[in-house]
C-alpha cells in the first residue's frame, strides 16, 4: 500500500513538473532579469515557480518533499500530506525497525487503503496508454475507485472507536509511569519532592516522567474525544496523529522505566532463590 502510494504520489508530481521550462532556459531568463531587463509578470512567475535540480533531487529521494511540493500546487490537503506522511513514517517503524505495536497496525493499513483509493480516484496522469491486444475499454485511474477497499467495511465509527481506544491505552502507560516516577523521586502530594534527585540519567528521566503530569489531562481529553470524529477518515486521522507526536516524546522513558523495573524484579526473585 506504501509503493502504491508513493507511485502515485510521485506520477503527480511528474505531471506537475512536465511542461516546465528546461532549467538552461530559466537560467538565461534569470540572469536578463538581474541584469536589470525586464519580463512580464507571467515569465517572472515561472522563473519564481520553477523547481530546479537540486529541488528535483530531493523529492526523488524523499516521500515529505513530494508531498510537499504538490501541496503547494493544491494537489493535496494540508491534512491529507500530514497523514500520508505520518503513515509512511509509521510504515518505516513497523517495517524496517519493528517498532511498532502490533495491535496499531491493522488500523493504519485500513486507513491507508481508504486514503490510497481516494488518491488513485482523482489522479490524471499525462498520458494512459496500455500496450494490450484486449479489444476492452481501457480502464482509466478515476474508474478504479473502490478496488483498494472493495468488500471491506469502512465504518469511521468503528475505526474512530479503535483509535479511541488504541490512544487511551498509550495515556494510561504514561499516568502508570507518571505515577512510578514521582514515588521513586520521593513526590509529596503538592507536587514538590522530598529532596533534590541525583543529577544521573535515572534521574533525569525519572524527573522529565514526573513533570509530564501536567500533560496527562488534556491527553486523556484528546483520546476521549476521538470516538466522535466520525465526519472523514482526515478528521479522525489528524488529531489521534497530533496525540501520537505529544505521546511519542515520553513514550521511551516509559518503556525505559518498565525495563528497569522488570530487571530489579528478576533481581529480586533471583535474591529470594538464592542465587
Amino acid at each position: 500500500m506504501d509503493h502504491l502510494v508513493e507511485v502515485i504520489i510521485g506520477r503527480e508530481v511528474n505531471a506537475q513538473l512536465a511542461f516546465q521550462i528546461p532549467d538552461s532556459t530559466i537560467e538565461e531568463m534569470q540572469r536578463f532579469r538581474d541584469s536589470g531587463g525586464q519580463l512580464d509578470g507571467q515569465l517572472s512567475q515561472l522563473i519564481d515557480q520553477h523547481v530546479g535540480p537540486d529541488r528535483r533531487a530531493k523529492m526523488d529521494n524523499h516521500l515529505d518533499q513530494k508531498t510537499k511540493f504538490l501541496r503547494q500546487r493544491g494537489v493535496l490537503t494540508d491534512h491529507e500530506r500530514d497523514v500520508l506522511d505520518r503513515l509512511h513514517e509509521y510504515r518505516n517503524a513497523a517495517y524496517h525497525r519493528d517498532t511498532l505495536e502490533p495491535d496499531l497496525i491493522a488500523d493504519l493499513v485500513l486507513a491507508y487503503r481508504v486514503l490510497a483509493d481516494e488518491l488513485l480516484a482523482r489522479h490524471k496522469p499525462i498520458a494512459w496508454v496500455m500496450a494490450s491486444s484486449d479489444p476492452a475499454p481501457i480502464v482509466t485511474p478515476h474508474q478504479l475507485q473502490g478496488r483498494l477497499t472493495e468488500g471491506v467495511d469502512i465504518d469511521l465509527t468503528s475505526m474512530a472507536r479503535r483509535f479511541h481506544d488504541h490512544a487511551t491505552k498509550r495515556v494510561q502507560a504514561v499516568s502508570t509511569a507518571v505515577a512510578i516516577a514521582q514515588q521513586l523521586l520521593g513526590s509529596k502530594s503538592s507536587g514538590e519532592t522530598a529532596a533534590a534527585p541525583p543529577d544521573d540519567d535515572m534521574a533525569r528521566m525519572l524527573t522529565g516522567l514526573s513533570d509530564t503530569a501536567k500533560h496527562l489531562a488534556p491527553w486523556t481529553r484528546q483520546a476521549e474525544g476521538l470516538k466522535s470524529k466520525t465526519s472523514s477518515l482526515t478528521g479522525l486521522m489528524v488529531p489521534f496523529l497530533n496525540l501520537d507526536r505529544a505521546l511519542s516524546r515520553i513514550e521511551p522513558s516509559v518503556k525505559r522505566l518498565d525495563m528497569i523495573q522488570d530487571w530489579w524484579e528478576q533481581r529480586r526473585i533471583d535474591d529470594l532463590r538464592g542465587k
